[in-house]
């Protein structure tokens, strides 16, 4: 019997307008009203994911930058699991070296990036993937204005973060127009020269470089545990490799229709798409018992 269900953000839970749809939000409520666990495993940040669940009263534990941060259902958080300065200092070095890259600091004291325009850029590339219905003339307005909301830190570089302990570097997080054309050779590289790193992705066009002790399954495995639940017992969904980990620690691993091909290998199960409210699908065949007999 599954006692605890977790769910990514974008690309599962949230639909092409990056919004929860009334389905997905009854069904989470209708699993938590019949005792069972749910919690969000993305790789946003804290402001980036708080502000949907609460605008749709969704009340539960939020695991943040792919599990380099933890939240309690009453927003308190619970722990950090950073990038040493070091590292970081590395990572930049073996960057400069790439073209067409643009890479950008998560941290405890939000998001820090050097270049508005790549910014902007790179955020209309992904709305524009995610809705190719959108023109990617309204995905860049979007874009532009979903940068101010996001109130991210523009700096000429990163010394003045770099140089703050107080400042903990939970994510790095690098995109580039060319997707793994440059992506690819770029992370062969990190992987060969720093070895402590978790490389994931969350888009076809982006690199999320955590510490390798943060991960979505390590997150998932130690909600678990505190809540007293087994794998066997746990029902994750994910589209992206950023999910892999999660969905390869739990029994039942459930893949949206528009997961990445390796996602879609990794899961015991499939559902509907984003668009289709996948999730609510997912939830729904768990509390009628459709799940367990397929």
């Amino acid at each position: 019997m599954i006692k605890l269900i977790v769910s990514d953000m974008d690309g599962t839970l949230l639909d092409e307008n990056m919004e929860i749809s009334h389905a997905n939000v009854s069904a989470i409520k209708r699993a938590q009203s019949q005792g069972i666990h749910f919690a969000i495993a993305t790789g946003r940040d804290f402001p980036m994911a708080y502000p949907l669940l609460e605008d749709n009263d969704i009340r539960c534990p939020l695991i943040a930058h792919n599990g380099a941060q933890y939240f309690d259902e009453d927003c308190n958080i619970k722990y950090n699991r950073g990038l040493e300065k070091s590292t970081v200092r590395k990572m930049l070095s073996i960057f400069s070296d790439y073209s067409d890259i643009h890479e950008e600091l998560m941290t405890s004291k939000g998001i820090y990036s050097d270049n508005k325009d790549k910014r902007i850029e790179m955020l209309a590339l992904m709305l524009y993937d995610m809705n190719p219905d959108t023109s990617y003339e309204e995905a860049t307005a979007n874009a532009a204005d979903y940068a101010e909301e996001l109130k991210i830190n523009f700096v000429d570089d990163y010394s003045e973060i770099l140089d703050d302990d107080s400042a903990v570097i939970l994510k790095v997080s690098v995109h580039s127009s060319k997707g793994r054309e440059i992506l690819k050779p770029l992370k062969e590289e990190l992987e060969r020269d720093i070895p402590v790193l978790a490389i994931t992705a969350s888009s076809k066009r982006n690199l999320e470089i955590n510490h390798e002790g943060a991960q979505k399954g390590i997150a998932v495995s130690q909600l678990a545990k505190q809540l007293g639940v087994n794998s066997d017992e746990v029902m994750t969904i994910g589209d992206n490799i950023n999910d892999l980990s999660m969905l390869k620690w739990a029994k039942y691993s459930v893949a949206v229709d528009n997961a990445e091909p390796e996602v879609k290998e990794a899961a015991n199960f499939k559902t509907s798409s984003n668009r289709q409210n996948g999730v609510a699908e997912a939830i729904s065949r768990v509390l009628s018992d459709k799940f367990y007999n397929e």
